[in-house]
């Protein structure tokens, strides 16, 4: 079985209780710009940890960028 990163797993908890994180993520524009957010607040997060694990409850929160997005649009985000 696939386990989350720790880093992951630490960003995850820490967006989760911060409305600043929370807002950082909601706009970004594509994966990179997340990644970004989550290496400058010092967590080791990868686009692969990202991909990964997009379908985890964790990250169904309507603040990660591709709430609300359909198939096509979130497939794109992740490519981006």
């Amino acid at each position: 079985m696939v386990m989350k990163s720790p880093a992951l797993t630490r960003f995850l908890d820490a967006v989760d209780g911060d409305p600043g994180m929370q807002g950082q993520c909601r706009s970004a524009a594509s994966l990179g710009q997340l990644v970004a957010v989550a290496q400058a607040a010092g967590f080791a997060v990868t686009a692969r940890d990202l991909r990964l694990w997009a379908h985890d409850d964790a990250l169904q929160a309507p603040w990660w960028p591709w709430a609300g997005l359909d198939r096509a649009a979130r497939t794109a985000f992740f490519r981006g």
